[in-house]
C-alpha cells in the first residue's frame, strides 16, 4: 500500500457519471440459478497454493519488486502465464493499447491481442549510449557490456572519470569496529572498486542485521570527502536474483525507504556525488585480476581488510543519466461472463504487483504482505472462478507504480478497457495478510452502504473461515490505494485490507515485510471472502449504485 497522500477532491466526471443506477438486488438473480447457494468452486482456495505465489513473489531475488525493475517484470511474466493457463482473455483494445504504448518490452509488438497494458512515465534513467566502462592493463583493453557487467549507480552519480584502479574493500571506516579500509591506501584521483554492503561477519557489525556502515551514500561521501575520482561498487549474490546471466544486473530507479529505521536512517542521499557504477561479481573479478567473490568470502570471515596489488592497472567510466520516457506495465485479463444478457458488465478485481525495492545498505524490501499477499488472493480468486464461470464478466487488473502514487490505477481509469458504466463494482486487495486469521477489514461501506448487504451475504454463502468483518473505518487509508482512483469516476469500490489500525503491522514498509511475517491462513480466508463478494456482484440481475460522494 502507497504511503502517497493527496488531498484531492472527488470528481465530477460530466458524461460520464449516470444517474439512477440500480437498486442492489437483495435476492440472487435467477438466470443461471441461486446465487446464494455455494460457489462451484470456493474450495478450491486453498493455502497450499496461496503461499506458493507468496514465496515466488516475495523471493528475496526479485529485489522488491520496484517500478520499474527487472524483479517487477519477472513478477508480470509469472501472472501472465498464469492468467493464460487459465482461459482469460485479453481485453479486446489490447492490440490498439499496444500499438501506442508498447515499445520497449514484453509482447512489444502484440498482434493477438496481450495482458500486458503498457504506460510511460518520465524518470531519470540511464543513456546506455553515453555509459561505459573499460580496463586499460598495459597495452591491453577490455570495454565491459551495459546491463550485464555494469550500470549507472544512481541518478546523482553520473560523469566521467578516468584514473589508476585501487581497491577499497568495503569503504568503511568505523572507529567502533575498529575497521578501516582506507588505512593504507590512498584513494586521491583514483578509481576505486568496493564491495557493496559490509562484511558478513557473525559477531562484527552487528551479525546478520545490516548497519549504517553498509550504506552506498555513506561511502561515497567518503571517496568525494578523500578526492577519490571515481567509484566502482559491485553488488553482491545477483546470482540469486535471475534465472540467467543476462538478468544479473538491474539499474535501480530510486533506493527504498523504511517507515522504522529504530533510530538508525544512517547516510542520506547526496545532491550530487563522483561517477559511480554498479557492476557484477564477474567483472569485479576481470578488473581485479582474481576471484572477487572468494575474495568477499575471505573478508566476511576475517572481518579485516585485505589488500589487492593493481599496479599499471588503468580504468575509464563514464555515467550519463537523463530525463527519459520509461516503460511500466499494468495487466489486465478477462474471464469472460456465462450469460449473453450480461456478459457485457463487469466486476473488476485489482492488487498492485510492485513494491519499494532495495534500500541504499543493501536491505531489500520483499513486499510479502504489501503487495504479494493481495495478488496471490487475486490469483486464486481467478483460477476459481475459472472453474465456474458467474453470469457478468470478471476484470483481473494487477497495478504498476501504487507505491508512486496509484500511478498504475490512474492510467487504468484514464484508459478503461470497457465502458466506465459497464463496471459494476471494483474491488481491491491490498495488504491482506497480517493480523489474525479469522478478520479482515472492508472500506468503502461509508460511501455505499447497500455493499454492507453483499457483504453479510458474501459471510453466509459458503465457508470462508472469517469471522469478523470489519466495516465503518480506516478512512486514513481511504486514499492510499488504487481502489481510489476508480471511486474518483463514482465507482462502487470495496478495499479489502488486513486490520486497523495500519499501525499494529510494525513490518508495513520495512525489509521486515518477509514471508515469515504472512498469515497465510489470514490471506485464504480473505481470498474466499473475496471469491463469495464477487460471485454475488457478478451474478445478481441487479447492480449496486454509486458511492454517495
Amino acid at each position: 500500500m502507497s504511503t502517497f497522500r493527496r488531498a484531492l477532491p472527488v470528481l465530477t466526471l460530466v458524461g460520464l457519471v449516470t444517474s439512477g443506477a440500480l437498486a442492489l438486488s437483495s435476492s440472487g438473480g435467477s438466470a443461471t440459478g441461486v446465487v446464494d447457494g455455494k460457489p462451484p468452486a470456493l474450495g478450491s482456495i486453498s493455502e497450499k497454493e496461496i503461499l506458493a505465489h507468496i514465496e515466488f513473489l516475495a523471493q528475496p531475488g526479485m529485489e522488491g519488486r520496484d517500478s520499474p525493475s527487472e524483479g517487477q517484470t519477472r513478477a508480470a511474466a509469472y501472472l501472465v502465464e498464469l492468467y493464460r493457463e487459465w482461459g482469460l482473455e485479453p481485453a479486446s483494445d489490447s492490440v490498439e493499447v499496444m500499438a501506442q504504448y508498447g515499445q520497449g518490452g514484453p509482447e512489444a509488438s502484440a498482434t493477438e491481442g496481450t495482458f500486458y497494458r503498457p504506460f510511460f512515465r518520465e524518470l531519470d534513467a540511464p543513456d546506455p549510449e553515453g555509459c561505459g566502462l573499460k580496463l586499460i592493463d598495459g597495452e591491453e583493453e577490455q570495454e565491459f557490456t551495459y546491463g550485464s557487467d555494469f550500470v549507472p549507480a544512481f541518478d546523482r552519480a553520473s560523469g566521467a572519470a578516468r584514473g589508476e584502479l585501487v581497491f577499497g574493500g568495503f569503504g568503511i571506516t568505523d572507529k567502533g569496529e575498529k575497521y578501516d579500509d582506507f588505512k593504507s591506501i590512498k584513494v586521491r584521483g583514483k578509481i576505486v572498486l568496493l564491495f557493496g554492503g559490509e562484511p558478513r561477519h557473525r559477531k562484527k557489525f552487528a551479525g546478520e542485521e545490516v548497519t549504517a556502515a553498509a550504506s552506498l551514500y555513506g561511502k561515497l561521501a567518503t571517496l568525494n570527502k578523500e578526492g577519490a575520482a571515481g567509484a566502482l561498487i559491485v553488488r553482491r549474490d545477483q546470482e540469486a536474483a535471475a534465472e540467467d546471466e543476462e538478468n544479473l544486473l538491474d539499474y535501480r530507479y530510486t533506493f527504498a525507504s523504511w517507515n522504522d529505521q529504530r533510530g538508525r536512517r544512517g547516510p542520506r542521499a547526496p545532491s550530487k556525488s563522483l561517477p559511480t557504477l554498479e557492476i557484477t561479481m564477474g567483472c569485479a573479478s576481470a578488473l581485479l585480476g582474481q576471484d572477487a567473490e572468494k575474495l568477499a568470502r575471505k573478508m566476511d570471515k576475517k572481518a579485516r581488510p585485505q589488500k589487492v596489488k593493481l599496479d599499471g592497472r588503468v580504468v575509464s567510466m563514464s555515467s550519463q543519466i537523463s530525463r527519459r520516457s520509461v516503460r511500466h506495465d499494468n495487466l489486465l485479463g478477462i474471464l469472460r461472463g456465462t450469460d449473453p444478457e450480461l456478459a457485457d458488465e463487469y466486476v473488476l478485481l485489482g492488487a498492485h504487483y510492485d513494491h519499494i525495492g532495495v534500500g541504499p545498505a543493501g536491505r531489500i524490501g520483499c513486499g510479502a504482505d504489501d503487495n504479494a499477499s493481495g495478488v496471490s488472493a487475486l490469483l486464486e480468486v481467478a483460477q476459481a472462478l475459472a472453474q465456474g464461470r458467474p453470469r457478468r464478466s470478471v476484470i483481473f487488473a494487477n497495478f504498476s507504480a501504487e507505491e508512486d502514487g496509484l500511478v498504475g490505477a490512474r492510467e487504468i481509469c484514464q484508459r478503461l478497457p470497457v465502458p466506465r458504466d459497464a463496471i459494476v463494482c471494483m474491488i481491491n486487495l491490498d495488504q491482506i495478510g497480517f493480523g489474525k486469521a479469522s478478520e479482515t477489514s472492508v472500506l468503502g461501506i461509508n460511501r455505499n452502504p447497500k455493499l454492507q448487504k453483499v457483504l453479510d451475504r458474501a459471510k453466509r454463502l459458503g465457508k470462508t473461515g472469517l469471522r469478523k468483518v470489519i466495516t465503518g473505518k480506516g478512512e486514513e487509508l481511504w486514499q492510499l490505494s488504487d481502489h481510489f482512483e476508480f471511486h474518483r469516476l463514482g465507482l462502487p469500490v470495496m478495499f479489502f485490507f488486513e486490520g486497523l489500525p495500519i499501525s499494529n503491522n510494525k513490518n508495513y514498509h520495512t525489509w521486515r515485510d518477509t514471508i515469515d511475517g504472512v498469515n497465510v491462513e489470514k490471506v485464504t480466508n480473505t481470498a474466499r471472502m473475496a471469491y463469495n463478494t464477487i460471485w454475488i456482484l457478478a451474478n445478481d440481475d441487479g447492480r449496486p449504485p454509486e458511492p454517495r460522494d
